[in-house]
């Protein structure tokens, strides 16, 4: 932990305030033209885009993530929201559902972010191209282990103990139910 302390630490002391990819009515949008209503306290996509940008962001279930960022007003209070809002389908989608369209994976995000900020960096290309592939090999290798185990990965534990104990409510039934 120091040593992300000592990241944002060194983007203070250079004048920059990080960046944390969260969506809201107060962030700079990634994925849409330059205008003013890109702009948030005088700061645009295309300045933030000049410079190398400390890029934070919060990796968990949307629920999570939000419960994160209220338990840390200091972080939020010190960074300049950036988000996506074109719809784009993930590649996570065959596994879960997001809960709206512009939504992704924190892997996706970190992808995308990378080619929004970093537009003239030729190893952001690269990176982006890495991450994306990674994911679409975890989600491929995930789908294949599911159609051989159609298993679920969790249960309710109600479940659980209801067909463990299955047998003995049919007996009980009968014996006793008539």
């Amino acid at each position: 932990m120091p040593y992300q302390l000592e990241l944002m630490q060194e983007c203070f002391a250079e004048g920059r305030k990080p960046l944390l990819l969260f969506p809201g009515d107060d962030s700079i949008t990634l994925d849409q033209e330059e205008d003013d209503s890109n702009e948030v306290n005088d700061i645009t996509l295309s300045q933030l885009q000049k410079e190398h940008q400390l890029l934070i962001l919060i990796d968990g279930t949307w629920a999570e993530a939000k419960r994160m960022l209220l338990q840390s007003p200091e972080l939020v209070d010190n960074c300049i929201k950036v988000q996506f809002q074109s719809e784009s389908d993930s590649i996570y989608d065959s596994l879960r559902n997001e809960p709206e369209k512009h939504c992704l994976s924190t892997l996706e995000c970190c992808a995308r972010a990378l080619s929004h900020l970093e537009t003239s960096e030729d190893c952001a290309e690269g990176a982006n191209e890495y991450l994306l592939g990674s994911m679409q090999c975890m989600v491929d290798k995930r789908i294949e282990l599911t159609s051989k185990n159609p298993e679920p990965r969790f249960s309710r534990p109600g479940t659980k103990i209801y067909e463990r104990n299955k047998r003995r409510f049919e007996i009980k039934k009968e014996l006793f139910d008539k």
